[in-house]
C-alpha cells in the first residue's frame, strides 16, 4: 500500500529531467523537462520530453523548445501541466484518469509563495483532485531507504539539474534548509565556457552534458584515464567546423568551479547546522541524492573535505520520485508507516514534509 493510502503517481518534476514513479511498476520513465512548440503558435505542442530534444535540431526555425521548469520552480503553468499529463500517459502506456489518483510532486523547500502557487495551479490544471507537494529532501531520503521518522537528524544534499538543496531532516520534517540556484546545468555551462576560453572551440550544451557523463570527475584523473580523444565543434575565431584533442583532465578543470561551489556550500551548511543535530550528522553522515551525485569522485572528495561519512544510493537520480510514493515494508519502521496510512491525508502534511495537500485552487 502506498504511503498516503491511495493510488498514487510520483512525479519528480526537475528543471532538467522529469521522472515518473508508479507504486506497482516502479520507475517507469525519466525524460527531459522540455516541450517543443510551433514557433508561430506557441500553444501548439509538437513533442515533449526526449522526443522534443530529438526533434529540436531537425526543426530549427519552425519550432522552439520551452523549459517550463526553471531552477526548480514552475515558469509556465500551462506547459508544466501538459508536460506532466503527457509523460504520465507515456509512462503508464494509456490515458490515465488523474481524478482517481493522488498526484505527488516534489519541490525544493526554498520556493517562494508565488512559486508554490504556480506549482499548485499547474497540478490543478492536470485534472487531479487529490494532490500532495512533498519537500524534495524528505522524498529523497525516503527514496534512498532512510528512516525519517526518528528524532535523529539526517543531512541530505540534493544535486539537481537546476537547483542544489542542502537540508537537515528530523522527525519527518525539514529542520533547516538552504537552496542554491545552481545544478547540473550550471556544470554544463561551465564546460561550454571553459572550452571556448581555453581551447577556442564552441560546443553545445548537449555535447557538454555528454562530456560530463563520460569523462567528468570531481577528482583529478589518473594517467590511465587521460587517453586523448577528438572533440568536434566550431572554431571560436573563424566559426568554421573544427576538431581539438582533449583529455579527461580538461573536463575535470572545466568542472572545478561547479565542484568547488558544492564543497563550499556543504562546509558552510555543516558550520551552521543546529547544535542539537550536529552530533547526529557527524555520526550518520550525509546522504547525496539527485543526478549530480553520480559525478565520479564527488563522494570521496566531499568526505575528504568535510570529514563526515557520505552515502549515495544505487540510483540517486531516482530517489525523489521513488520517495514520493514510498511503499510500506521497504525499510525498517514498517508499523509506523502502517499507522500513517490510516491517518487522514491532511493530518500527516507537516509530519512528512508535505507543504500542502489541497483541493483545486479557486481561480
Amino acid at each position: 500500500m502506498p504511503l498516503f493510502g491511495l493510488s498514487a503517481i510520483g512525479v519528480d518534476l526537475g528543471s532538467f529531467h522529469t521522472a515518473i514513479y508508479l507504486p506497482d511498476q516502479g520507475l517507469c520513465l525519466r525524460e527531459g523537462t522540455r516541450c517543443l512548440v510551433n514557433a508561430d503558435n506557441p500553444q501548439e505542442i509538437l513533442a515533449v520530453g526526449s522526443q522534443a530534444r530529438a526533434m529540436q535540431s531537425r526543426t530549427r526555425g519552425e519550432a522552439e523548445t520551452l523549459e517550463p521548469i526553471q531552477h526548480g520552480a514552475v515558469a509556465d503553468v500551462e506547459m508544466a501541466a501538459l508536460l506532466m499529463m503527457a509523460l504520465i500517459e507515456r509512462a503508464s502506456e494509456k490515458k490515465k484518469n488523474l481524478e482517481k489518483c493522488l498526484l505527488c510532486v516534489t519541490c525544493p523547500s526554498g520556493l517562494t509563495r508565488v512559486e508554490r502557487d504556480a506549482l499548485y495551479k499547474a497540478l490543478t490544471a492536470t485534472g487531479a483532485k487529490r494532490m500532495a507537494v512533498v519537500k524534495s529532501p524528505v522524498a529523497a531520503l525516503l527514496g534512498a531507504g532512510v528512516d525519517v521518522t526518528t528524532a535523529k537528524g539526517t543531512m541530505v544534499v540534493t544535486l539537481g539539474g537546476g537547483v542544489t538543496e542542502i537540508a537537515v531532516v528530523s522527525m519527518g520534517a525539514v529542520a533547516a534548509a538552504r537552496t542554491i540556484r545552481m545544478g547540473g546545468q550550471t556544470a554544463d555551462e561551465d564546460i561550454v565556457n571553459w572550452f571556448w576560453r581555453e581551447k577556442g572551440v564552441v560546443i553545445g550544451m548537449k555535447t557538454a552534458e555528454q562530456l560530463k557523463r563520460d569523462m567528468g570527475a570531481a577528482s583529478e584523473p589518473t594517467e590511465d584515464e587521460t587517453e586523448p580523444m577528438l572533440l568536434r565543434g566550431r572554431s571560436a575565431k573563424t566559426g568554421e567546423p573544427c576538431s581539438v584533442e582533449i583529455t579527461a583532465v580538461d573536463v575535470h578543470k572545466a568542472l572545478m568551479p561547479y565542484v568547488t561551489r558544492i564543497v563550499d556550500a556543504m562546509k558552510n551548511a555543516l558550520r551552521n547546522v543546529p547544535e542539537e543535530l550536529a552530533a547526529d550528522i557527524r555520526e550518520s553522515g550525509v546522504q547525496l541524492s539527485g543526478g549530480g551525485a553520480m559525478l565520479k569522485g564527488l563522494k570521496d572528495l566531499l568526505r575528504e573535505e568535510t570529514g563526515v561519512p557520505i552515502r549515495v544510493s544505487p540510483h540517486p537520480a531516482d530517489d525523489g520520485a521513488k520517495g514520493e510514493v514510498h511503499e510500506e515494508g521497504e525499510q525498517t519502521g514498517e508499523a509506523e508507516y502502517m499507522e500513517v496510512n490510516r491517518t487522514p491525508l491532511s493530518a500527516i502534511a507537516s509530519r512528512f514534509g508535505v507543504l500542502r495537500s489541497a483541493d483545486p485552487i479557486p481561480q
